[in-house]
């Protein structure tokens, strides 16, 4: 099984990747469930690895390619749009209502994920992009995972007669 967020061999510079996470509910006569996702940022390096050195370099790295275009800009994008974003909430519930047309009660999300952290950039090798070692020079990049906790779907407990 891949690992969560490993882009597909023939992906382009950029991809990003988003899967699913925990989940808790704190309630019990009722079901007030907390979802988690996680989202994998990664960008391909045309560079070869020893252009740049070790995989403790990838950090300094993301912060290098830091402009507008950069990887850190484009981790930031996705954390600022992501955070706490009401229309992907709505989104979310109009998908609900329209999976269920005949329900007369669908239970959307009441309250969007919030972002809580991002783990460090590292290099993504040839085996992430699922190249032969042999294309190390072509297959190198960045990648990150950022998270993002509790979206809150709130729930009635169904009766059943």
């Amino acid at each position: 099984m891949a690992p969560p967020g490993k882009p597909k061999p023939s992906c382009g510079k950029w991809f990003v990747a988003v899967h699913q996470g925990s989940s808790t509910s704190t309630m019990m006569n009722a079901l007030n469930e907390y979802f988690n996702y996680s989202v994998t940022l990664t960008m391909r390096i045309t560079e070869p690895l020893d252009r740049f050195g070790s995989v403790i370099l990838a950090s300094q790295l993301a912060r290098t390619l830091a402009k507008e275009t950069g990887f850190n800009a484009k981790a930031d994008q996705l954390r600022a749009f992501l955070h706490m974003n009401w229309g992907i909430l709505q989104d979310a519930n109009t998908f609900l209502v329209n999976a269920f047309p005949g329900a007369n009660t669908v239970y959307g999300f009441s309250e969007p994920a919030h972002f809580t952290g991002e783990i460090t950039p590292e290099f993504a090798l040839a085996d992430w992009f699922d190249a032969e070692t042999t294309e190390l020079a072509s297959q190198l990049g960045l990648k990150a995972e950022l998270k993002f906790e509790g979206a809150r779907r709130l729930q009635a407990i169904a009766s059943f007669v």
